[in-house]
C-alpha cells in the first residue's frame, strides 16, 4: 500500500502545471540549442518570409522582398522570391537559425510574451561575429555578381549582332576596370564595417521546434569617407509542408 501511494503522489506531480512541460526548465541557451537541434531532425518542411531594407535613420522600409520555399531529405532547397535577391534565394533556414546560435552573445526569454505553448527569445549577437558573417555574406555576393553579369552583357551583344571587331574586347575592358574599382571600394567600406544583430524567435515549447525567427541589422560603414547606415529586418516562418506550425 506504501508504494501505490508513492506512485500515485509521483503521478499527481507530473500533471501539476510546468511540471509536465520538458521547456518550462530549460534556460534560453538550451531551448535555443534544441530549437536548432529539432529543426535539422526535419526532414522536410516549408518556410516563407520577407526581408525589408531601409537606408539612414529612418525606419522606413524602401525595398521589400518576400520569398517562399520548401525544404526536402533536409538539404534540398528550394527558394522562389519576390525579386532576383541573391541572399535570399540561396538561403538554407537552418543555416540561417545555426547561425543565430553561434553569434549569439546573450539569449533571454521574453516572459512578458511568452506562454504555455510557446517561447519567445531575444538574441543579440555578437558585434564582432556579426561583422565577420556579413562580410562574407557580402563578398560571396559580389563574386556571384562577377560570374553573372559579364554572361549576360555577352548575351546581350550576341542577340543585337553587335560583334564587330574591338567593341567586345572594349566593352569587356570597361566592365572589368568598373569591377576593379567596385571591388576595392566594396573592401574599403567592409575595413569599417559596424554591425549590430538582434532576433526574436519563438519556439514551440512541446515540441522545441522554431516556429518564426525575425531578424532586425543595422549595418554602418563609411563609403568614400562619408558614414552611412543601412538597416535589415528580416522574417522567417517555419511552417510543415501543406500548412500548419512544425
Amino acid at each position: 500500500m506504501r508504494k501505490l501511494q508513492i506512485v500515485t503522489f509521483g503521478c499527481i506531480l507530473l500533471i501539476l502545471p510546468g511540471c509536465g512541460n520538458a521547456a518550462d526548465n530549460r534556460s534560453p541557451k538550451e531551448l535555443l540549442s534544441l530549437s536548432v537541434s529539432g529543426l535539422s531532425g526535419v526532414d522536410r518542411y516549408a518556410f516563407s518570409g520577407k526581408t525589408g531594407i531601409g537606408f539612414g535613420d529612418s525606419k522606413l522600409v524602401s525595398k521589400a522582398t518576400s520569398f517562399e520555399g520548401t525544404v526536402e531529405n533536409h538539404n534540398q532547397v528550394q527558394v522562389r522570391a519576390s525579386e532576383n535577391d541573391m541572399f535570399n534565394t540561396n538561403v538554407h533556414p537552418l543555416d540561417l537559425l545555426t547561425e543565430v546560435q553561434k553569434s549569439a552573445q546573450s539569449t533571454e526569454l521574453v516572459e512578458s510574451e511568452s506562454g504555455n505553448r510557446t517561447a519567445v527569445l531575444h538574441i543579440k549577437a555578437n558585434d564582432k561575429l556579426a561583422v565577420e558573417s556579413w562580410r562574407n555574406k557580402l563578398r560571396t555576393q559580389f563574386s556571384a555578381l562577377e560570374q553573372k553579369v559579364p554572361a549576360a552583357l555577352s548575351a546581350k551583344m550576341k542577340s543585337k549582332q553587335v560583334k564587330a571587331a574591338g567593341k567586345e574586347t572594349a566593352l569587356d575592358k570597361a566592365w572589368h576596370e568598373e569591377l576593379t574599382k567596385s571591388k576595392r571600394q566594396l573592401e574599403d567600406m567592409l575595413s569599417t564595417l559596424q554591425v549590430q544583430s538582434d532576433y526574436r524567435l519563438i519556439i514551440d515549447r512541446k515540441k522545441l521546434l522554431p516556429l518564426q525567427l525575425e531578424e532586425q541589422t543595422i549595418l554602418r560603414y563609411k563609403a568614400e569617407g562619408t558614414p552611412q547606415q543601412e538597416s535589415r529586418r528580416t522574417t522567417v516562418k517555419f511552417m510543415r509542408l501543406g500548412g500548419g506550425n512544425l
